[in-house]
């Protein structure tokens, strides 16, 4: 029964249990050096802990995997959406309703699938949107804020600097230099 559960434990495991399984670890360096008559229980009882923890993170993994795949089609769906109206409400609710899902439930399949908040992918797919715009048409930054779908020009500034390290004039002017106007 051990053996199937230490087989069935991907060969690599994504954790953010990194001092968890140090202790785990210096415990055992600790007790190997030093084995003698009680220390063998405890060297058993934390090679069980290490497994326990291991197999207890491989389900984890082994679920967002799950998940990943047997929603692929809806997110597939829902980025498309989100990329084809990025001035109309993208709201939590206006996505999760898009794939069918209810918003608390598309938020965990979302941020499983995708490593990111819906929040987070859809500033990035207006930036991407934005820093294309800034330097491919003549539109004031308002319009670009515009039609990105961001609510304000000074929105757009504020999240573009964060995102990019530069203000959009100052990204639209390295470009320019960069590779000639």
């Amino acid at each position: 029964v051990l053996y199937d559960k230490l087989m069935s434990i991907p060969n690599f495991i994504k954790t953010d249990k990194y001092q968890k399984y140090y202790e785990i670890f210096q415990k055992l360096c600790t007790h190997y050096d030093t084995a003698i008559g009680f220390d063998k229980i405890i060297l058993h009882s934390l090679i069980l802990e290490l497994i326990y923890t291991l197999i207890n993170d491989s389900k984890k993994l082994i679920l967002r995997d799950h998940i990943k795949r047997s929603n692929y089609k809806a997110i597939e769906k829902a980025i498309k959406y989100i990329k084809e109206n990025l001035t109309s409400d993208l709201s939590l609710e206006a996505i999760a309703n898009q794939a069918g899902f209810s918003p608390v439930h598309f938020h965990n399949v979302f941020k499983a699938s995708t490593g990111k908040t819906l929040h987070e992918y859809v500033e990035e797919q207006r930036i991407k949107k934005a820093a294309n715009m800034l330097i491919t048409t003549d539109y004031t930054l308002a319009e670009i804020a515009y039609e990105c779908g961001f609510s304000s020009q000074s929105y757009f500034s504020y999240a573009f600097k964060r995102k990019m390290n530069k203000t959009p004039r100052e990204y639209a002017k390295e470009v320019f230099e960069r590779y000639g106007e």
